[in-house]
């Protein structure tokens, strides 16, 4: 891959509106260096090393959304890209950190932004931080949740869940989670009773709950479900989003479903705003204009790369991209929560 770098520099440039004559100067070695520097835009990353970081242990999806990333952002940039895990608290760790970096750190960060917008509004204790005041560079993905049964048991559908009168007990890594955020507004929006279930030590061992029978749902991010999904071990019955996810064309998303009211119509969007925050990249506060439009558009460059989307599909990882501006749209809307759905996220905590 770092053989067509130099290429896809050049290319990258010329889509955010270098004139042709420089490049063509720039690319014959005319010219002197002051030429060339306008030629490359100023670009401040060449030739550095970034540390791109993930707030979870290897081998999880945001470890490989990140470093299938990382060549392809590093060519693009004219960069080197190591990836740093720096697991703890529910990411919050690593988190805390980029937010309260020094904007001359080379230093990136892919966020799990939904379940740190929750800890935010909550107020919960270890989140030292602002989202809004961080300098966002792209939505990579979003992660809605899907919510999963036992094939064979008690419910069919979603339908079934919403008219339950005894408690739905849906299993969850801990409170605070994504799994447990989305258990407690879906039944805050439809009025179903609610059991967490909770003391697993990760998504893997909830899910084995359910399918055991020890629990009745799960409610986890779609991407990490596909291969239980597949195998036939879990049901899928609605999806946390407003339209269907391209891997489970047959899921009904949970806006198809009314509630019994407007407020829990509302509490239903949010959740789906929350949830579409997804998995974004962001450097700390207080970036430079003009090294935050450099990471920006070598994120754009990078995500439009033909072979790096053939290798996410491959990994059955789905992409959605946000520009960092689309992105800072949506969060801004997240974090300015009703008192409804503020009350349901510090309930989950």
């Amino acid at each position: 891959m770092a053989k067509h770098g130099k290429n896809k520099r050049v290319a990258w440039r010329r889509s955010i509106g270098v004139g042709t004559v420089a490049l063509t100067v720039a690319a014959c070695g005319g010219g002197s260096g002051d030429e060339e520097e306008a030629a490359s835009g100023g670009a401040f990353y060449e030739g550095k090393t970034i540390d791109l970081v993930v707030p979870y242990d290897a081998g999880g999806g945001y470890d490989v959304f990140s470093r299938t990333l990382a060549p392809y952002l590093g060519d693009c940039l004219g960069a080197q890209m190591v990836v740093r895990n720096e697991p703890g608290a529910g990411g919050l760790v690593a988190t805390n950190a980029t937010a309260n970096a020094s904007p001359d750190e080379l230093r990136i960060q892919i966020v799990n932004v939904g379940g740190t917008a929750a800890a935010q509004i909550a107020e919960a204790e270890g989140a030292q931080l602002d989202l809004a005041e961080l300098s966002w560079i792209g939505r990579l993905a979003n992660a809605p949740d899907v919510v999963t049964v036992s094939p064979g048991g008690e419910f069919a559908s979603f339908e079934d869940i919403i008219d339950a009168s005894d408690p739905v007990r849906f299993v969850t890594t801990g409170p605070g989670s994504q799994e447990s955020i989305a258990a407690s507004v879906l039944s805050a929006a439809y009025g179903f009773p609610l059991e967490l279930v909770s003391g697993f030590a990760g998504s893997g061992e909830a899910r084995n709950a359910v399918i055991a029978g020890n629990a009745d749902a799960h409610a986890l991010v779609y991407d990490s479900s596909l291969a239980a999904i597949e195998s036939g071990d879990v049901e899928p019955l609605v999806l946390v989003d407003d339209e269907p996810a391209e891997m489970l064309p047959d899921v009904p998303p949970v806006s198809e479903f009314e509630a019994p009211d407007a407020e829990g119509d509302a509490l239903v969007e949010s959740l789906i705003r929350l949830e579409q925050l997804g998995r974004a990249f962001t450097a700390p506060p207080g970036l430079p204009e003009e090294q935050l439009t450099e990471l920006r558009e070598g994120f754009q460059c990078a995500v439009e790369d033909e072979e790096l989307l053939a290798e996410y599909e491959s990994q059955q990882r789905p992409v959605n991209i946000l520009s960092g501006e689309e992105f800072v749209e949506l969060l801004d809307e997240v974090l300015d929560p009703s008192p409804e759905f503020e009350a349901a996220i510090k309930e989950s905590f």
